[in-house]
């Protein structure tokens, strides 16, 4: 694994949630291995605090709109298992990531 990839990897599991959201938002505008920030997402869309997870979403729909392309076979079914959360906020963001999909894939 890259040394960029490592040290990205230590920013996510920041306990400053800053910390955590500005390394998701370089990874959805920076990372060109698809495969490994779409995991990297969706492992921090699980995260308890809800600002978290809730921005870990909307980037899988920036990596969609930037890149034109994301592995639809995993990140769909884990975004309509999302959408069916009792939170309105992770419900909303998942929603909202499943359009960007639609519309730039």
């Amino acid at each position: 694994m890259s040394e960029d990839k490592l040290r990205l990897e230590t920013l996510l599991n920041s306990d400053e949630s800053e910390i955590v959201t500005e390394a998701l938002l370089y990874i959805a505008h920076n990372v060109s291995d698809i495969e490994w920030a779409e995991k990297q997402l969706m492992r921090m869309a699980n995260n308890p605090d809800d600002d978290i997870s809730g921005l870990a979403l909307t980037c899988l729909g920036h990596i969609a709109r930037i890149n034109g392309t994301i592995n639809k076979d995993i990140v769909i079914p884990f975004l309509k298992e999302k959408i069916n959360s009792s939170n309105e906020i992770i419900s909303s963001r998942a929603e909202d990531a499943l359009d960007d999909i639609n519309m730039f894939t």
